[in-house]
Protein backbone atom coordinates (compact mmCIF):
# COMPACT_ATOMS: atom_id res chain seq x y z
CA UNK A 1 0.00 0.00 0.00
CA UNK A 2 1.32 3.59 -0.87
CA UNK A 3 0.83 6.56 2.16
CA UNK A 4 -1.09 9.35 0.34
CA UNK A 5 1.60 11.81 0.61
CA UNK A 6 3.70 9.58 -1.86
CA UNK A 7 0.73 9.17 -4.02
CA UNK A 8 -0.10 12.92 -3.97
CA UNK A 9 3.59 13.79 -4.31
CA UNK A 10 3.82 11.49 -7.74
CA UNK A 11 0.39 12.16 -9.00
CA UNK A 12 -0.87 13.23 -12.84
CA UNK A 13 -4.07 13.58 -14.40
CA UNK A 14 -5.05 11.21 -17.35
CA UNK A 15 -7.14 12.43 -20.01
CA UNK A 16 -10.01 10.01 -18.78
CA UNK A 17 -9.63 11.66 -15.41
CA UNK A 18 -10.05 15.32 -16.54
CA UNK A 19 -13.64 14.02 -18.36
CA UNK A 20 -14.43 12.67 -14.76
CA UNK A 21 -13.46 15.85 -13.43
CA UNK A 22 -15.61 17.84 -15.33
CA UNK A 23 -18.71 16.03 -15.32
CA UNK A 24 -18.64 16.13 -11.80
CA UNK A 25 -18.17 19.78 -12.32
CA UNK A 26 -21.04 20.45 -14.20
CA UNK A 27 -22.95 18.62 -11.39
CA UNK A 28 -21.66 20.56 -8.59
CA UNK A 29 -22.21 23.89 -10.57
CA UNK A 30 -25.77 23.27 -11.02
CA UNK A 31 -25.99 22.36 -7.36
CA UNK A 32 -23.93 25.66 -6.07
CA UNK A 33 -26.22 27.59 -8.33
CA UNK A 34 -29.85 26.24 -6.72
CA UNK A 35 -28.57 27.50 -3.32
CA UNK A 36 -29.48 31.10 -4.56
CA UNK A 37 -27.74 34.36 -4.66
CA UNK A 38 -25.12 35.78 -2.72
CA UNK A 39 -22.08 34.32 -1.34
CA UNK A 40 -21.28 30.54 -0.60
CA UNK A 41 -19.00 28.48 1.54
CA UNK A 42 -18.18 25.28 0.19
CA UNK A 43 -15.81 22.58 1.20
CA UNK A 44 -14.06 19.64 -0.54
CA UNK A 45 -13.36 16.76 1.88
CA UNK A 46 -10.35 14.64 1.68
CA UNK A 47 -9.80 16.70 -1.59
CA UNK A 48 -6.29 15.18 -2.31
CA UNK A 49 -5.55 16.92 -5.66
CA UNK A 50 -8.58 18.58 -5.52
CA UNK A 51 -9.40 19.55 -8.79
CA UNK A 52 -12.77 20.04 -8.46
CA UNK A 53 -12.03 22.63 -5.91
CA UNK A 54 -9.83 24.54 -7.93
CA UNK A 55 -12.15 24.49 -10.82
CA UNK A 56 -14.48 26.07 -8.62
CA UNK A 57 -12.03 28.69 -7.48
CA UNK A 58 -11.73 29.46 -11.01
CA UNK A 59 -15.26 30.08 -12.10
CA UNK A 60 -16.88 30.76 -9.19
CA UNK A 61 -15.94 34.68 -7.29
CA UNK A 62 -19.52 33.97 -5.14
CA UNK A 63 -17.61 30.84 -4.03
CA UNK A 64 -15.65 31.32 -0.87
CA UNK A 65 -13.24 28.05 -1.41
CA UNK A 66 -12.54 25.39 1.43
CA UNK A 67 -10.34 22.07 0.98
CA UNK A 68 -9.59 19.62 3.85
CA UNK A 69 -7.28 16.81 4.03
CA UNK A 70 -5.43 14.64 6.17
CA UNK A 71 -2.30 14.34 3.50
CA UNK A 72 0.60 17.31 4.15
CA UNK A 73 1.23 16.66 0.52
CA UNK A 74 -2.20 17.16 0.00
CA UNK A 75 -2.35 20.46 1.56
CA UNK A 76 0.77 22.15 0.69
CA UNK A 77 -0.21 21.70 -3.18
CA UNK A 78 -3.44 22.83 -3.03
CA UNK A 79 -2.88 25.60 -0.82
CA UNK A 80 -0.35 27.14 -3.71
CA UNK A 81 -4.08 27.76 -5.19
CA UNK A 82 -6.80 27.48 -2.86
CA UNK A 83 -6.60 29.93 0.28
CA UNK A 84 -8.52 28.47 2.83
CA UNK A 85 -6.72 24.67 3.55
CA UNK A 86 -7.27 22.71 6.43
CA UNK A 87 -5.15 19.69 7.19
CA UNK A 88 -7.20 17.51 9.14
CA UNK A 89 -9.20 14.06 9.97
CA UNK A 90 -12.44 13.89 7.77
CA UNK A 91 -14.27 12.28 10.39
CA UNK A 92 -13.21 15.05 13.11
CA UNK A 93 -12.74 18.02 11.73
CA UNK A 94 -12.39 20.08 14.65
CA UNK A 95 -14.15 23.53 12.28
CA UNK A 96 -16.92 25.26 13.38
CA UNK A 97 -20.20 23.89 13.31
CA UNK A 98 -23.05 24.74 10.76
CA UNK A 99 -20.52 26.66 8.91
CA UNK A 100 -21.20 25.27 5.31
CA UNK A 101 -23.46 26.08 2.57
CA UNK A 102 -22.11 23.21 1.06
CA UNK A 103 -19.61 20.32 1.67
CA UNK A 104 -18.99 17.20 -0.55
CA UNK A 105 -16.16 14.63 -1.31
CA UNK A 106 -14.95 12.49 -3.88
CA UNK A 107 -13.79 9.28 -3.73
CA UNK A 108 -13.08 9.01 0.02
CA UNK A 109 -16.00 7.81 1.89
CA UNK A 110 -15.50 4.17 0.12
CA UNK A 111 -12.20 3.93 2.82
CA UNK A 112 -13.95 4.17 5.86
CA UNK A 113 -15.34 0.70 6.89
CA UNK A 114 -18.21 2.54 9.01
CA UNK A 115 -18.80 5.89 7.32
CA UNK A 116 -21.20 7.18 10.60
CA UNK A 117 -18.67 8.92 12.10
CA UNK A 118 -17.57 10.92 7.98
CA UNK A 119 -21.39 11.42 7.57
CA UNK A 120 -22.27 12.68 10.71
CA UNK A 121 -19.33 15.10 10.82
CA UNK A 122 -20.59 16.19 7.48
CA UNK A 123 -23.63 16.88 8.65
CA UNK A 124 -22.70 18.97 11.86
CA UNK A 125 -20.30 21.21 9.33
CA UNK A 126 -23.36 22.03 7.43
CA UNK A 127 -26.11 24.87 7.76
CA UNK A 128 -29.54 24.13 8.21
CA UNK A 129 -30.98 23.97 4.82
CA UNK A 130 -27.38 23.41 3.62
CA UNK A 131 -26.26 20.41 1.06
CA UNK A 132 -23.68 17.72 1.34
CA UNK A 133 -22.35 15.27 -2.13
CA UNK A 134 -20.34 12.42 -2.23
CA UNK A 135 -18.80 10.20 -5.73
CA UNK A 136 -18.30 6.97 -4.92
CA UNK A 137 -17.39 3.91 -6.58
CA UNK A 138 -20.54 2.08 -7.80
CA UNK A 139 -20.67 -1.90 -7.52
CA UNK A 140 -20.70 -3.02 -11.34
CA UNK A 141 -17.90 -1.74 -13.81
CA UNK A 142 -14.94 -2.24 -15.92
CA UNK A 143 -12.75 -0.20 -13.18
CA UNK A 144 -14.38 -3.13 -10.14
CA UNK A 145 -13.18 -6.07 -12.11
CA UNK A 146 -9.76 -4.38 -12.22
CA UNK A 147 -9.52 -3.95 -9.05
CA UNK A 148 -10.03 -7.50 -8.41
CA UNK A 149 -7.68 -8.56 -10.61
CA UNK A 150 -5.20 -6.19 -9.24
CA UNK A 151 -6.19 -7.78 -5.18
CA UNK A 152 -5.56 -11.48 -6.80
CA UNK A 153 -2.38 -10.84 -8.62
CA UNK A 154 -0.56 -9.05 -5.36
CA UNK A 155 -1.07 -10.34 -2.16
CA UNK A 156 -0.47 -6.96 -0.30
CA UNK A 157 -3.67 -5.81 -1.59
CA UNK A 158 -5.10 -2.78 -3.56
CA UNK A 159 -2.85 0.19 -3.89
CA UNK A 160 -5.23 2.47 -1.54
CA UNK A 161 -5.89 0.19 1.47
CA UNK A 162 -9.17 -0.96 1.87
CA UNK A 163 -12.31 0.11 -0.70
CA UNK A 164 -15.61 -0.48 -1.18
CA UNK A 165 -18.28 0.07 -3.90
CA UNK A 166 -21.92 0.77 -3.60
CA UNK A 167 -25.31 0.16 -5.03
CA UNK A 168 -27.70 2.86 -4.98
CA UNK A 169 -29.49 1.29 -1.84
CA UNK A 170 -26.44 0.88 0.16
CA UNK A 171 -25.48 4.78 -0.54
CA UNK A 172 -29.24 5.44 0.42
CA UNK A 173 -28.83 4.11 3.82
CA UNK A 174 -25.62 5.17 4.90
CA UNK A 175 -26.63 8.61 4.29
CA UNK A 176 -30.11 8.67 5.37
CA UNK A 177 -29.40 7.14 8.59
CA UNK A 178 -27.65 10.13 9.53
CA UNK A 179 -30.50 12.38 9.27
CA UNK A 180 -29.92 13.84 5.99
CA UNK A 181 -32.43 14.03 3.54
CA UNK A 182 -31.50 12.62 0.24
CA UNK A 183 -32.93 14.51 -3.04
CA UNK A 184 -30.70 13.71 -5.52
CA UNK A 185 -28.92 10.53 -7.44
CA UNK A 186 -27.18 9.69 -10.46
CA UNK A 187 -24.57 7.60 -11.85
CA UNK A 188 -21.32 8.91 -13.93
CA UNK A 189 -19.96 6.78 -16.57
CA UNK A 190 -21.97 3.08 -17.54
CA UNK A 191 -19.97 0.63 -16.29
CA UNK A 192 -17.08 2.61 -16.76
CA UNK A 193 -17.12 1.85 -20.65
CA UNK A 194 -15.79 5.77 -21.70
CA UNK A 195 -13.40 5.76 -19.16
CA UNK A 196 -12.14 3.22 -20.11
CA UNK A 197 -11.24 3.90 -23.75
CA UNK A 198 -10.48 7.48 -23.22
CA UNK A 199 -7.46 5.76 -20.57
CA UNK A 200 -6.81 3.38 -23.14
CA UNK A 201 -6.54 5.49 -26.75
CA UNK A 202 -5.58 8.53 -24.30
CA UNK A 203 -8.03 11.11 -26.13
CA UNK A 204 -11.46 13.04 -24.41
CA UNK A 205 -14.63 12.22 -26.50
CA UNK A 206 -18.03 13.88 -25.75
CA UNK A 207 -19.59 10.61 -24.91
CA UNK A 208 -23.22 9.27 -26.40
CA UNK A 209 -23.78 6.51 -24.06
CA UNK A 210 -24.41 8.53 -20.11
CA UNK A 211 -27.36 5.97 -18.87
CA UNK A 212 -26.61 2.35 -17.26
CA UNK A 213 -29.34 0.02 -17.16
CA UNK A 214 -28.34 -1.14 -13.86
CA UNK A 215 -28.53 1.66 -11.57
CA UNK A 216 -24.90 0.68 -10.09
CA UNK A 217 -23.81 0.16 -13.40
CA UNK A 218 -21.20 3.13 -13.31
CA UNK A 219 -17.83 4.28 -12.54
CA UNK A 220 -19.50 6.50 -10.11
CA UNK A 221 -22.46 6.99 -8.10
CA UNK A 222 -23.31 10.27 -6.29
CA UNK A 223 -25.53 11.31 -3.87
CA UNK A 224 -27.20 14.56 -2.91
CA UNK A 225 -28.54 15.31 0.54
CA UNK A 226 -30.12 18.57 2.12
CA UNK A 227 -29.38 19.08 6.25
CA UNK A 228 -33.05 19.94 7.42
CA UNK A 229 -34.14 23.13 8.23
Amino acid sequence: MISWDDYWKQYSISKAERWMISERDRKLQEWISSLGEGPKKVMEVGCGFGSNIRLLHRTRPDVECHALDFSEESCRKIAEEIPHVHRGDCQDTGLEAASFDFVYSSGLMEHFRDEGPFVREMFRLVKPGGLMATFVPAKWSIWQAYQLAYKITHPTGWIHGYEKAYSRAQLHRVISREGWMVEKEFGLDPFSFNGFFMKLLNVTYAPIWRRSPLSAGYTEICLLARRPV
